[in-house]
């Protein structure tokens, strides 16, 4: 940790890391203004300031503020050429929004990386990268506005420009940084793959990517999405090896894909650099979500696994302890019954009356054995049944051996013994020689494994159900609850072409909360996110049992009407309409009124295929609010089919 300075040595140590903290964010500005913004007709680009910034908040704390603050000044000044008054405020966004990001990440995270829980994954992305994009980039604009007011338009498109790089910056240089720096970072679990299987499926990827990247031209952009399919090595590497190693791997392949576009070649290069560097960005943000996402439920389930692993070792040995106890008693009494006389009765076999026993049966009875006490066998059975299977048994076989019956002492003590007969014929009679021996130890025993084994059980069952879970948290929306976009973009062509090949339509309305984000700024996204779970429930309440509901994303539902004609998806899409306009949402200590404009396309009127009718439902969905809002846009068909009336209002 950078420790407050007190002492001269600790002062001069503090002001070095910042005097080198400052310098590398300058020189990393440096090099992006140098061998990236020349000839980009794009505003998009990779600032690896920001990711250098987060890192050290994360690192280090609020102490490093003067480097950030320094290095952004001297970098809009000495590099950028910004103003004075405009270089200050693009500074102190540069350093405001790594240290809201970071502050809020150490505050949570309590010394830990934010790549091992899904719930660190998600602060990490809203707070670290897109709250702390967001503000750089609103400093960036409003330093511009200071000398120079490009408009509304051009302001948007600015602050969307300036939070994709400032984003894309920081999921590309944060992770690496803070792995390097964090040697606490290491696996919950340990890895499964060799060093020599880790280094040759490094090197082979490290390999592919530089022959994407550096070596492969492609100007007619047929081999463009080749490079996203490394994230299959990735997610190996996550698995397999470790996170660590997984970003390392990450990193080196986004390095290959910027030194490509600055360069010139690869199959990012089109027609001019400004694309090819705009690919590698999305590829950029694409992968690294990705990863941070799948490795974080990759870790979260390995230390799961670790877990289940450790109970079911600690129950093994337990397990085998009872087993080992239970074998030495058995053992014992071996050589007991072998090295003394063993408990022996010998009764007459009409009537049961007990004639002999020898001293261990009296003790094991507690009780004069002989027959002036008049005692027979029936006495000494819990149950008549018991006595009866004995019997049975004693004639069909005419002996037994090794029968487990619970037996009861002259005091009332009921135990398990385990009892041994053979007929014998003395003086004219026949007599029973009966050998017992309790066995109570080991019945306990018995049931004690057997109590082990059902806590063996319910643990599987249990994780078994934990496993369940997990796969249903990877098809629902964890906030609404409906289905999320991964299982829609899964099950909706599946959907189609069943549905289409039974010769039924298919109806898709694209569903958009009207004015979302003036909610969010003017009661919080608690709220927003309480209006979306409300607006889910009710989408889903008001379907069929085989409608299917999904979160497009942010504020956008899209719903799937299997067999449902565009007639019938009007009416419908009317009543939704009127069902979130007329019943307000309780959100927090606030009732809002929602309203929702939505898309109506149907297959196969406008499209045949998933992407296609998905296209078609957001372009009606745009049509409708651009409309004014709160109303329903039906889809134009395409081409050469006869237009329908498109808009309805509320």
């Amino acid at each position: 940790m950078l420790a407050s300075p007190h002492t001269s040595r600790q002062k001069v140590r503090y002001a070095l890391v910042l005097l080198s903290l400052g310098l590398l964010y300058g020189g990393c500005g440096w090099l992006i203004d140098h061998f990236f913004t020349p000839n980009n007709p794009f505003p998009v680009t990779v600032w690896l300031p920001a990711g250098l910034a987060l890192a050290a908040v994360i690192r280090w704390g609020h102490r490093v503020w003067p480097a950030l603050l320094l290095g952004a000044l001297a970098l809009q000044t000495l590099v950028l050429g910004t103003p004075l008054p405009g270089a200050l405020l693009a500074a102190l966004g540069a350093a405001v929004g790594p240290l809201l990001g970071g502050m809020h990440i150490r505050r949570h995270c309590s010394g830990r990386l934010p790549f091992y829980r899904l719930g660190d994954v998600f602060r990490f992305l809203w707070a670290g990268v897109g709250l702390s994009a967001l503000v750089s980039a609103s400093g960036s604009l409003l330093a511009q506005a200071w000398w120079h007011y490009p408009g509304v338009s051009a302001a948007l498109q600015q602050l969307c420009a300036g939070w994709l790089a400032d984003a894309t910056g920081t999921l590309f240089f944060a992770p690496p940084l803070l792995f390097l720096q964090r040697s606490g970072g290491v696996d919950p679990v340990p890895a499964r793959a060799s060093p020599l299987e880790l280094a040759s499926g490094s090197a082979a990827t490290l390999l592919a990517a530089a022959v994407l990247f550096l070596g492969l031209n492609d100007p007619h952009g047929l081999y463009t999405a080749l490079p996203y399919l490394l994230i299959i090595p990735l997610m190996w590497t996550a698995a397999r090896a470790s996170l660590r190693s997984a970003h390392w791997l990450a990193f080196g392949i986004l390095l290959l894909a910027l030194a490509g576009a600055a360069g010139g070649r690869g199959v990012f290069f089109g027609d001019s650099p400004g694309l090819a560097l705009l690919n590698a960005g999305m590829m950029v943000l694409s992968q690294s979500v990705t990863l941070l996402i799948m490795g974080a439920l990759i870790a979260e389930r390995g230390s799961a696994e670790e877990r289940l692993r450790r109970a079911n070792h600690g129950l093994e040995e337990k397990v085998a302890e009872r087993t080992a106890q239970l074998a030495e008693s058995e053992a014992r009494q071996k050589q007991l019954v072998d090295a003394a006389p063993f408990p022996l009765v010998l009764s007459r076999l009409a009537d049961g009356v007990i004639t002999y026993a020898n001293e261990r049966a009296e003790r094991m009875f507690k009780g004069r054995l002989h027959s002036t006490q008049g005692l027979t066998v029936d006495d000494f059975y819990v149950t008549a049944q018991a006595r009866d299977e004995v019997a049975a048994l004693m004639r069909d076989k005419g002996q037994l051996r090794d029968h487990e019956v619970r037996l009861q002492d002259t005091g009332g003590r009921i135990f398990w013994a385990l009892i041994s007969c053979t007929l014998v014929r003395s003086g004219g009679t026949l007599h029973v020689i009966t050998g017992i021996n309790d066995i109570s130890e080991r019945k306990r025993l018995e049931h004690s494994l057997k109590t082990a084994n059902e806590a063996l059980r319910q643990h599987l069952n249990e994780i078994e159900s934990l496993q369940s879970g997990l796969k249903e948290q990877l098809v629902r929306d964890p906030l609404t609850g409906v289905f999320n976009r991964r299982y829609l973009d899964d099950a909706l062509p599946r959907v189609l072409a069943h549905t289409l090949a039974l010769g039924k339509p298919v109806a898709l309305l694209m569903l958009d909360a009207d004015h979302f984000k003036r909610i969010n700024d003017t009661y919080g996204h608690k709220a927003g996110d309480c209006v979306l779970s409300t607006l889910g429930a009710r989408l889903r309440d008001s379907l069929r049992s085989n409608d299917m509901v999904c979160r497009y994303g942010g504020e956008e539902f899209l719903i799937v009407l299997p067999g449902m004609s565009l007639e019938h998806a009007i009416a419908k899409a009317e009543q939704l309409r009127k069902v979130v306009q007329q019943w307000p949402i309780e959100a927090l200590d606030h009732t809002l009124n929602v309203t929702v404009s939505i898309g109506v396309a149907c297959s196969p009127l406008h499209a045949e295929d998933a992407e296609s009718l998905v296209h078609a439902a957001d372009t009606a969905l745009y049509v409708a609010k651009s409309s004014g809002r709160d109303r329903l846009c039906v889809a134009e068909p395409p081409a050469g089919m006869s237009p329908r009336s498109t808009t309805l209002s509320g």
